[in-house]
């Protein structure tokens, strides 16, 4: 029950029929107080088809610390960002990786991990999921140079972020 970091003073007392005896005056001083980080995971923002940027806060309560962010498509994570050194601080810092690479139209399970002398944190599961890849936009124009035996087939294709083939498909019914 003593206090974490403080001094304390001591001295054995030996007692009999003869008297009381007092040894000498010594001190120990107990340990610091040691403390794991504090962290928070925080929702994901800036996402994309194929990233996304995760957020969280940490606290070092004192102790150098290290921190990362754990990710993949289950809460058992499997992936991990790049560790980076926090500082020995007492404030709560704001901590953000973006990992690219992501599949879109994906789910992923993502936690904030410090870790000091004082032990190490693993922040609550958050998950996002990544956007689809929108179709792309396709319209049809009328044909010109029309002739007996051909014709030039008109159209506007529109990509959408996403690397795209165009063609015409024809025939003398919709079955093409």
């Amino acid at each position: 029950g003593l206090s974490p970091n403080t001094t304390y003073h001591f001295r054995i007392v030996a007692v009999n029929s003869g008297g009381t005896t007092y040894g000498s005056d010594m001190t120990f001083t107990t340990a610091a107080n040691v403390v794991a980080p504090t962290v928070t995971t925080l929702p994901a923002s800036s996402i994309t088809t194929s990233s996304a940027q995760l957020n969280g806060n940490a606290n070092p309560n004192g102790l150098a610390t290290t921190v990362y962010f754990e990710y993949g498509t289950t809460a058992s994570y499997g992936i991990t960002t790049s560790q980076y050194g926090l500082g020995s601080g007492t404030s709560t810092l704001g901590v953000t990786a973006t990992p690219t690479g992501l599949t879109p139209n994906t789910t992923y399970h993502f936690c904030i991990v410090a870790f000091s002398s004082g032990g190490t944190s693993y922040g609550i599961d958050q998950t996002f999921t990544t956007a689809g890849i929108t179709p792309p936009g396709a319209t049809t124009q009328a044909a010109t140079a029309i002739t007996s035996s051909g014709a030039t087939l008109n159209g506007l294709m529109t990509p959408n972020g996403a690397s795209t083939t165009a063609y015409f498909q024809y025939g003398t019914s919709t079955s093409y």
